[in-house]
């Protein structure tokens, strides 16, 4: 026989081996991160830890100062606020605040551009201010100037503000224009709801939306080290609008955790999505979930902020 055709023979079976291990290898991939057809593709990479481990910052938005005891109880440290010299004054030692001066998607800013740098300079060197959450679910899709209104600001407060953060929160919509290089923001809060359907048909919790919008952040250039995941701590069973999200059993809500720590571990800064109700979008919320006619998420959430 030709050396050749036995060369040529063992390169085959080698080839097919090789195949036939990377096919294994597939399935088994396949299998364990749920299937590419439910998370819309490949899983997205692991993250980089952008927090050493206990420095992590927690907070639960749209909480009022009776409920700083009870947040502080459960292992939160920060606290939204508007800035107003009393609601600073009133955060509790051992937490700080996160300023809401931000718009909604397309909507006008809580305050103005002067009336912001008048903010900055009055809080900028407050040691019980954390940052600035300059804007909620901007669309610059529909409102491509949004990305200017948030630039400048984050560059005041660059300038200004030494040491706090710029913040904003960020949906499924266009990402490019928001991305660092082009706006300067420090933190980006990521808000994929997974249970998501019928707030009164409680089905499988979609994680692999997690997956997709951490994917447009990749793709837009935000780092990971940069992402603040936004915990679904709400329903809307009881709100006066929207009925297309449920409350997540104590199952799902670990799901949802477990998901976060592979895509995002030890990030900065860690949002519980909603504390408080919000009439239209948030009823019930984690304020709730203590266990009783709702799930317990506030343990869940106490063990994970206070072991971490």
């Amino acid at each position: 026989m030709d050396i050749r055709d036995v060369r040529f023979k063992v390169s085959a079976v080698a080839a097919a081996v090789v195949l036939v291990a990377g096919f294994l290898l597939y399935l088994q991939h396949r299998s364990s991160s749920g299937g590419y057809e439910r998370y819309g593709g490949p899983p997205a990479t692991p993250g980089s830890p952008a927090a050493p481990p206990g420095q992590t910052r927690r907070i639960a938005l749209n909480t009022q100062p009776s409920d700083y005891p009870k947040l502080k109880q459960l292992g939160y440290d920060l606290v939204d606020v508007k800035p107003q010299d009393a609601l600073v004054a009133g955060v509790p030692d051992g937490m700080q605040a996160l300023l809401w001066v931000g718009n909604f998607t397309c909507g006008s800013f809580d305050l103005d551009y002067d009336g912001f740098t008048r903010a900055v300079q009055r809080y900028g060197h407050n040691p019980k201010v954390y940052g600035w959450y300059l804007s909620d679910e901007p669309d610059t899709g529909r409102c491509p100037k949004i990305a200017g209104e948030i630039r400048r600001r984050a560059d005041y407060i660059r300038q200004n503000a030494p040491g706090q953060v710029s913040f904003v929160s960020l949906t499924d919509w266009p990402m490019k224009q928001l991305a660092p290089k082009r706006v300067g923001v420090d933190l980006y809060g990521l808000d994929p709801y997974p249970c998501k359907g019928s707030a009164d048909v409680q089905d499988s919790c979609d994680i692999g939306a997690i997956d997709r919008m951490v994917r447009m952040a990749d793709d837009a250039g935000i780092p990971r080290a940069k992402v603040a995941p936004v915990l679904q701590t709400f329903g809307q069973g009881c709100s006066k609008g929207d009925k297309q999200y449920w409350l997540p059993t104590q199952a799902q809500f670990r799901r949802i955790l477990a998901r976060w720590d592979k895509l995002a571990p030890r990030p900065r800064l860690e949002i519980s999505y909603s504390w408080g109700h919000q009439s239209e979008w948030a009823c019930p919320s984690l304020a709730d979930a203590s266990g009783g006619g709702h799930p317990d998420l506030q343990s869940i959430m106490k063990a994970r902020n206070t072991g971490r």
